[in-house]
């Protein structure tokens, strides 16, 4: 029955010799299941609606998390701060931030927290709220102390300790990877702690390239910790890279990774170049290797140029 028959039409279109009922039962019978039909149909165009809405929503949460991460570092001449962001989804388990945290000193966090969508991205909200620059006791960035100026600037590994020996991800059972580094732009210096993440690629102005590999677990899992600083003194037009694994693992019709090694190629070769045109172009290259403009995995990228 089509959904513009009515059942009489139907019932003239059976033989006779078809049908055991009377012809008020058979009537009766499709006009039931017309009625279903119809039920249904309203039942689909709620659904839509409903989906609608959830779309909706969810754009609002994704330009809500977009609006959180910063694009540039503003009235910090020493050093340029670039960032590309690309969700998988809606909304992202990636989270970064760049913020002084005196005169002094800027701090500086990647994270890729395990899984995609709304928890994921829930829980990188939380983060970000913890991992304030307020003074107080119960901070895990600055403390307060007795002497001036009256804090503390806690050191990476002690951030990475205390955030691992928060309860509150033993209740959520999440872990994440996170780099956290503190940058001294008086004395050109770095000094950061790897926890699960990957490590930083480090373009120096001479043509080097670093890819220090110190690093210590996850963030959430229960296991012995050796968080461990590593410092590294930078010089005019030295670049730092950051990167998530929704680029060095992107994959393409044939199963390859696109690896480390093409990210320093990209960053490498194109050395010369602003470092947002740098960012795109890696960006570029990996859409294209992988055939896909759309993204399997969560897509966060960081790129710090020293100033002098």
């Amino acid at each position: 029955m089509t959904r513009m028959q009515q059942p009489e039409q139907v019932i003239r279109d059976i033989p006779s010799d078809i049908s055991q009922m009377s012809r008020f039962d058979l009537i009766y019978l499709l006009e039931k299941m017309q009625q279903q039909q119809q039920e249904l149909e309203r039942q689909n165009q709620h659904l839509k609606n409903a989906l609608v809405k959830i779309d909706k929503d969810l754009s609002a949460a994704r330009d809500a998390q977009m609006s959180l991460l910063p694009k540039e570092l503003r009235g910090v001449q020493p050093i340029t701060f670039r960032a590309r962001f690309f969700p998988s989804q809606y909304v992202s388990g990636d989270i970064y931030n760049i913020f002084r945290l005196d005169e002094n000193n800027i701090g500086l966090y990647h994270i890729d927290i395990s899984g995609h969508g709304v928890p994921a991205a829930l829980f990188s909200v939380s983060l970000s709220q913890i991992l304030n620059t307020n003074v107080s006791q119960k901070n895990l960035l600055k403390i307060p102390v007795q002497e001036p100026p009256y804090y503390k600037i806690n050191p990476p590994d002690q951030v990475i300790a205390a955030l691992n020996e928060d309860h509150y991800l033993d209740k959520l059972g999440i872990y994440f990877t996170m780099l956290y580094m503190i940058i001294d732009i008086k004395n050109n210096r770095i000094r950061y702690t790897r926890a699960g993440h990957n490590p930083p690629i480090i373009v120096r102005q001479n043509g080097h390239i670093e890819i220090p590999k110190s690093g210590g677990l996850p963030v959430g899992l229960d296991f012995p910790r050796e968080d461990t600083v590593v410092e590294l003194d930078m010089e005019k037009g030295d670049r730092v890279y950051l990167y998530s694994d929704g680029i060095n693992e992107a994959v393409n019709e044939s199963d390859e990774q696109y690896s480390t090694a093409r990210i320093v190629n990209i960053v490498d070769k194109n050395r010369a170049l602003p470092l947002d045109d740098v960012l795109d172009r890696l960006i570029s290259d990996v859409k294209s290797f992988t055939g896909r403009e759309s993204i399997e995995d969560d897509i966060s990228l960081i790129g710090l140029s020293f100033n002098g």
